[in-house]
C-alpha cells in the first residue's frame, strides 16, 4: 500500500547575472524544505520573499511536487541469539 501526498515547494531562481551564476533551488529554512500542502500559501510565501528581496536577480516560483510514502517494512523474523559473553583482558605482564 502506498500513500501518496503533493506538496507545493517554493524555488529560487538566479538568473545568469546574479553573482552566483545561473540556477534554480528549492528554498530551505532552517535546514528544511520550504513547503506547503496548499498552492495559496505557498504562493503568499512567494510573494513575501519576491517583496522582501531588492535583488533583481533573483525570482521565485512555486512548484509541485510528487510524494510517495511507503509503508514500513513488518521487522524480520529473526530467531532470538543468546548475547556473546565478555571475556576477560588478560593483564600484561
Amino acid at each position: 500500500m502506498h500513500t501518496d501526498t503533493y506538496l507545493f515547494v517554493v524555488w529560487a531562481r538566479r538568473s545568469a547575472n546574479s553573482v552566483f551564476g545561473a540556477g534554480s533551488n528549492p528554498v530551505m529554512r532552517n535546514g528544511k524544505l520550504l513547503c506547503f500542502k496548499t498552492e495559496a500559501r505557498a504562493r503568499a510565501e512567494r510573494d513575501r520573499l519576491t517583496g522582501r528581496t531588492g535583488e533583481p536577480h533573483v525570482r521565485y516560483s512555486v512548484r509541485l511536487i510528487h510524494i510517495q510514502l511507503k509503508p514500513p517494512r513488518e521487522a524480520a523474523k529473526v530467531k532470538t541469539v543468546a548475547p556473546l559473553l565478555a571475556m576477560p583482558v588478560p593483564r600484561a605482564a
